[in-house]
């Protein structure tokens, strides 16, 4: 089965439970989603997601309109850039120096 942009689903058990699930990447490994509304987004294997909608665990609610779903979309891809950032943050600081620091001397003491 084949998941398309806009589809809202509702997480019925497990981890997500309570969230709704807006798919903005399908690709034939994974569904991406946007968890909402956490804001978080969620890479599900395929053949998972399929279990899960079989099995009641997701179930599907609406195709998102278009204004919605282009801010939904949105947010999926600031969380994508953000995770890309927060990794460049992680290099180690180029302005380290292993040089002594000098004294200063309290002139008014």
């Amino acid at each position: 089965m084949s998941y398309c942009k806009r589809e809202l689903y509702a997480v019925q058990t497990g981890d997500y439970a309570g969230q709704m699930f807006a798919v903005i990447e399908p690709s034939k490994d994974f569904v991406g989603c946007l968890s909402l509304p956490v804001m978080e987004n969620v890479k599900v294997p395929k053949e998972s997601f399929e279990n899960g909608r079989n099995s009641d665990i997701i179930k599907f609610v609406e195709k998102l309109p278009k204004k919605i779903y282009s801010v939904v979309e949105a947010q999926y891809k600031a969380n994508e850039n953000s995770d890309n950032r927060r990794q460049q943050f992680n290099t180690p600081n180029i302005s380290y120096s292993e040089d002594a620091v000098e004294k200063d001397e309290d002139t008014f003491g």
